[in-house]
């Protein structure tokens, strides 16, 4: 038997805007370089046909959940497509690396964020890493047809968990990061 797979791109709807408790008085921007913005991840699952193809956007992904997880945070934010040499932010959150895959119907993914003040310097550096929840028996009852809806539950998981703790570790530590 002959078996003819197709490719899936899996589209993310843009996550809703993240109330924060309390803003920081720092303006902020985001930043992430073109490569990572692009960034796609492709995988098959013998659970929903291994003939199929499953394509994630995780750069843009990444950049739509920073974008809604951390503006109403700050005082001010921007999302900035290249740095500039005379800054008109206080801190600048850096993308660095993703690793973003899926396994047993699961997402998991490892960000690596770096932040530094508005003079350049690097104040703070970490790998956040979130495992999301499997859509295993989603997938097992509804093939092929439940599969983007697996990868996309599990992805906000992931997604959400990540940002909502960089937005943390930002307010816990920003204090200590004045020029």
């Amino acid at each position: 038997i002959f078996l003819i797979g197709c490719a899936h791109y899996v589209d993310f709807k843009s996550p809703d805007p993240y109330p924060h408790g309390a803003v920081m008085p720092l303006k902020a921007a985001f930043y992430m370089d073109k490569a990572l913005q692009d960034k796609m991840w492709s995988g098959r699952a013998a659970s929903s046909g291994i003939a199929n193809r499953w394509d994630v956007p995780v750069g843009k992904v990444v950049r739509e959940y920073a974008t809604a997880y951390l503006k109403n945070g700050f005082q001010g934010f921007s999302d900035i497509e290249n740095i500039t040499a005379k800054p008109d932010y206080d801190i600048l959150i850096k993308v660095i690396d993703i690793n973003y895959t899926m396994g047993g119907q699961a997402a998991h993914c490892d960000l690596n964020v770096s932040i530094e003040n508005s003079a350049g310097k690097e104040v703070f550096s970490k790998k956040y890493r979130a495992d999301g929840p499997s859509g295993y028996g989603r997938v097992i009852a509804g093939g092929a047809f439940s599969q983007k809806s697996a990868i996309r539950q599990s992805t906000h998981v992931v997604m959400e968990t990540i940002f909502k703790n960089i937005a943390g570790d930002i307010s816990a530590y920003y204090k200590n990061w004045q020029n």
